[in-house]
């Protein structure tokens, strides 16, 4: 069974979360039984783990300054997806990276940074429906041959 950009999405996400705080044992068990592989998992690349740490290294190539967002978001929590998706686009195209790119390299800095800074608030989704529900960014990633590559 072929895995969805969506699905593939969220098991990236909640990699991302569980590497951001060793101590997440939460989400370990429910990450850890993820199905991630198809059922022919030799022919299938889709390593969630391997992808969630190539974003964080790409991400820390870029000092970005995501804290003063962070901490707005943190303050609207009543409507932290909308906060998200708007420093998302702000950064993006206020960092000389193209677009598609910047966006899922500085959204997942500010993730991070979200994570570290207000673990209890924090869900996955956020960054799950960041990602998924901008469809200029999931265009660009399935254009490039998805997220495995």
């Amino acid at each position: 069974m072929k895995l969805t950009f969506e699905e593939q999405t969220e098991q990236i996400v909640k990699a991302l979360l569980y590497e951001c705080d060793d101590s997440c044992v939460q989400f370990e068990a429910t990450f850890r039984a993820l199905p991630w592989r198809d059922a022919d998992s030799s022919a299938s690349s889709f390593d969630p783990e391997a992808i969630a740490r190539r974003l964080q290294h790409i991400g820390d190539q870029y000092n970005v300054d995501v804290e003063s967002h962070v901490e707005k978001i943190i303050e609207e929590r009543s409507n932290m997806l909308e906060k998200f998706k708007e420093a998302a686009e702000l950064l993006s195209r206020n960092s000389g990276l193209q677009y598609e790119y910047g966006y899922v390299i500085l959204s997942v800095n500010m993730f991070r940074c979200l994570a570290r800074k207000a673990r209890a608030i924090v869900q996955p989704d956020l960054l799950i429906r960041a990602i998924n529900d901008n469809h200029r960014v999931r265009d660009y990633i399935e254009r490039q041959g998805g997220w495995v590559s």
